[in-house]
């Protein structure tokens, strides 16, 4: 790994809002660059955990631990991974465009690239994943924040509406499959 992605990653992890000042003129490939070496890393330790039988992928059903599913949760981690960061890039720079407006969906991009940092470097280490996935959260509104030239209240509101929301129709989701199975599968008409 070279020098620039360790120094960056630790400014990220010790003075992140400096990080992201000294990011903002970063392009989306140096960033997806960076993105990708630390999902590498990420994807290849938890992959590791599964292969000992450790880790949250090694309790999916079917996964199973060994070096099979170890190489499994790797390949798997590094796509869910890439794909994640577009899919939640997306809906957070929606939130960006309604409340801030913004400098565009490249920023909120690389926003989540660096602010994934904890969440890329430590969530493969049991319990400390909670912690690194919240030390995350705090330096993507640091990251919004910073990039989008915008308040912390809004960049705030920005990157955590759209978790209350996704929280809340998984609560709505799951409390409608209970409910279908508490009824014992059967819908009765009124």
């Amino acid at each position: 790994m070279s020098q620039d992605i360790i120094e960056k990653a630790k400014g990220f992890l010790m003075d992140p809002a400096e990080a992201f000042r000294n990011a903002k003129s970063d392009e989306m490939g140096e960033a997806l660059k960076y993105f990708a070496i630390i999902l590498a890393i990420n994807s290849v330790l938890s992959g590791l955990m599964v292969m000992i039988g450790l880790g949250a992928s090694a309790a999916i059903p079917g996964m199973g631990v060994g070096v099979a599913g170890g190489i499994a949760a790797i390949i798997g981690n590094f796509i869910g991974g890439i794909i994640g960061l577009f899919v939640c890039g997306l809906i957070v720079h929606i939130f960006v465009a309604l409340i801030i407006g913004g400098n565009g969906i490249g920023q909120t991009i690389n926003a989540m690239i660096y602010g994934a940092t904890p969440a890329m470097l430590f969530s493969w280490i049991p319990f400390i994943g909670i912690l690194a996935a919240l030390w995350s959260l705090a330096l993507y509104i640091i990251g919004i924040r910073e990039l989008h030239d915008t308040t912390t209240g809004k960049a705030a509101v920005a990157v955590v509406l759209p978790v209350i929301i996704l929280a809340v129709l998984i609560v709505m989701f799951a409390v409608a499959i209970a409910a279908l199975f508490i009824a014992g599968g059967e819908v009765t008409p009124v």
